[in-house]
């Protein structure tokens, strides 16, 4: 079955076609499918489904949805699934919030999202909701009850919203929720566990503690629970297939269906421009908040203060003077402007600057180096 065949979406200031975008016989669950175009009225829904499971390109769709429809007169839920891969919010720091070693080993993939909020494992048994509106008509707790109704109308899984306004069940927690807030547009975005491998996204989260100190929004750990451990029968296809005819149900007028979408340059221009910001380490890392890490020397009675900012060692400020001119003149040149990433975790591993200090004085710090250079896109 092919879907949007010569369909108009008319933007605030161009029209854009979307051409063609082929078969959709991997979401066979979801039947309804429809071509529509843009009308005035503000009770219009659409639901988009992304046919991609790669996260920057899904990141990058939202953005784009974000970017250049005009929500003053309708509203679109998109649902998206990842393949593995762990998303920070935009003010985190991924040193205190990933365990990095374990990401690189299991080819996970890290990104950063441009909303607030906490850090999320994703895999495909993870289904990713976004609520597109006005600024004017935000309403993220619609949107959660939206998804509360719709489970429990086809499952009877009776889900609630917290003060936080995550989804629980039986004090579980099986959503988290972030939001953007435009001058025009506005979306609420969040994540729902429905079949989430449970031991890989511990694996990824259970962070190794090396002492930073920073100002970055942490993340507030919650005990999680799969849907489908209280419901055997349920599944992501399904979830799509009921959460989008509820929320176009919920509408006076009733759409005829779903688009499937593939985010490509052809169908959307621009959106290679802002997948390539998205998985820039420039992005990923180089947007972390400043943060430093005291590593000490020796028998502990003097320390080294790393301090990182835009992904790069700053400085380094020693706290006594028991680390000779020479060796804190070494540890300058070899560290100072360079940023945490493979390269120079290459460097500190094949070189002897530390051999020729004494590698037993600063093995503390070579240790820690190391494990701030963990980082890969």
């Amino acid at each position: 079955m092919n879907v949007f065949r010569n369909s108009y979406l008319l933007l605030p200031y161009h029209r854009i076609k979307i051409r063609r975008l082929g078969n959709m016989n991997s979401y066979n669950p979801v039947s309804i499918i429809a071509t529509r175009s843009i009308t005035d009225d503000v009770s219009k829904k659409s639901v988009f489904v992304s046919k991609s499971t790669n996260i920057f390109e899904n990141l990058a769709l939202e953005d784009w949805f974000y970017k250049n429809f005009d929500f003053e007169n309708q509203s679109l839920l998109f649902m998206w699934v990842n393949t593995p891969c762990v998303v920070i919010g935009r003010h985190q720091n991924p040193w205190l919030e990933v365990n990095l070693k374990n990401l690189s080993q299991n080819n996970v993939f890290l990104s950063r999202r441009n909303s607030g909020g906490g850090t999320v494992y994703h895999d495909q048994g993870n289904l990713n909701c976004s609520f597109f509106t006005s600024r004017v008509r935000y309403n993220r707790k619609s949107n959660l009850e939206t998804i509360c109704g719709s489970i429990r109308s086809h499952w009877n899984l009776n889900l609630t919203i917290s003060p936080r306004e995550d989804i629980l069940f039986d004090s579980y927690k099986v959503s988290g929720t972030a939001s953007k807030l435009g001058h025009r547009n506005a979306y609420h975005h969040c994540t729902l566990l429905v079949d989430v491998d449970s031991s890989l996204l511990h694996q990824m989260l259970n962070v190794h503690e090396l002492g930073i100190q920073s100002n970055s929004t942490p993340s507030v750990r919650s005990p999680t629970m799969n849907l489908k451990a209280c419901c055997p029968e349920i599944s992501v296809d399904e979830v799509i297939h009921i959460l989008g005819c509820y929320y176009i149900k919920n509408s006076p007028l009733c759409c005829q269906g779903f688009d499937f979408v593939t985010p490509s340059e052809e169908n959307f221009p621009g959106l290679d421009l802002i997948k390539q910001s998205f998985s820039a380490w420039q992005w990923i890392y180089g947007k972390t908040p400043s943060f430093s890490v005291c590593c000490p020397i020796g028998d502990q009675s003097s320390e080294v203060k790393i301090q990182v900012l835009n992904g790069k060692i700053e400085r380094l400020h020693f706290q006594d003077v028991t680390v000779g001119k020479q060796d804190a003149l070494k540890l300058s040149t070899l560290l100072v402007n360079q940023k945490l990433d493979s390269e120079l975790h290459d460097v500190i591993s094949n070189g002897n600057v530390f051999g020729t200090m004494g590698e037993d004085r600063f093995s503390k710090l070579k240790e820690i180096l190391l494990a701030l250079c963990l980082t890969s896109v």
